[in-house]
């Protein structure tokens, strides 16, 4: 039976980045005590295998690397309809930049099984390096495309994807294994049932260390992480508002006497 390999990362939830730190000595975010969420486009990419399930009978296997306290958050991929999750959690992995997560996330997709298709959210919200995607390719040995906006196969062994290239539509045809990275215009990711969630609690999670992937210590975390975060902040955002009434004529000419003041006209 075909295979699909989903990357998805939980990343700290949007609503709390406020309280996001970092560490001073090792430039890595704290992220202790701060609820997680799938990432947003890795959504688009677990939809995306969904829907060979549902066609054509695929399964669909989960990798993430993330922290042991995540696999609520990883429970939610199995929720909307994949089979099972493949999660490599240790503390030598914490920091890694994205070669580190990358070289991870290859030793998982290996750990899966072959898989004939693999699919990742273009970039992650809380990174947008767009870097993973053909990292993972190299690692793997496989074809890839990134920015894509599009999947689609009419016997589920010849794909269509259409990439965006911001001035132009890119459409390429492949047959094989190959590493995708899906943008939020390529579906619309479906929504978690109340029968999702219960069956979720059934399908296996498995946990696996960096031993146990058998993964070179130089290459993983922080140790195999050629960049770092060098510094964290929050955009100080500076607005004011003015109500303007009266006439409409008057509104009107106080409104475009600001805007020259401003600078703005």
């Amino acid at each position: 039976m075909p295979q699909a390999v989903v990357c998805v990362k939980p990343i700290p939830d949007p609503k709390e980045w406020d309280r996001l730190s970092l560490d001073p000595e090792t430039g890595v975010l704290k992220r202790a005590g701060i609820s997680t969420v799938i990432n947003p486009l890795d959504k688009n990419a677990l939809e995306a295998a969904l829907q060979l399930k549902d066609r054509f009978g695929w399964t669909v296997t989960v990798v993430s690397m993330a922290p042991p306290d995540t696999q609520k958050t990883l429970r939610e991929a199995l929720a909307m309809g994949a089979d099972k999750v493949l999660m490599a959690s240790d503390r030598a992995l914490g920091g890694a930049a994205t070669l580190a997560t990358a070289y991870t996330l290859a030793a998982l997709v290996r750990k899966a099984g072959d898989a004939d298709m693999v699919f990742c959210g273009n970039m992650s919200l809380d990174g947008s390096t767009n870097q993973v995607v053909p990292q993972l390719a190299e690692f793997l040995g496989l074809p890839h495309a990134s920015h894509v906006v599009g999947v689609e196969t009419e016997d589920g062994s010849t794909f269509r994807v259409t990439v965006d290239l911001k001035d132009a539509l890119l459409t390429l045809q492949h047959s094989g294994p190959m590493v995708l990275g899906l943008t939020k215009e390529a579906n619309d990711p479906r929504l978690v049932s109340v029968m999702g969630i219960i069956s979720a609690q059934s399908k296996p999670l498995e946990v696996f260390s960096a031993q146990d992937l058998d993964l070179d210590p130089e290459k993983i975390g922080q140790k195999g992480s050629p960049t770092i975060v060098s510094g964290l902040f929050m955009p100080e955002i500076k607005r004011r508002r003015e109500i303007l009434s009266g006439e409409p004529e008057e509104v009107v000419d106080r409104l475009i006497d600001g805007l020259r003041e401003m600078g703005v006209l």
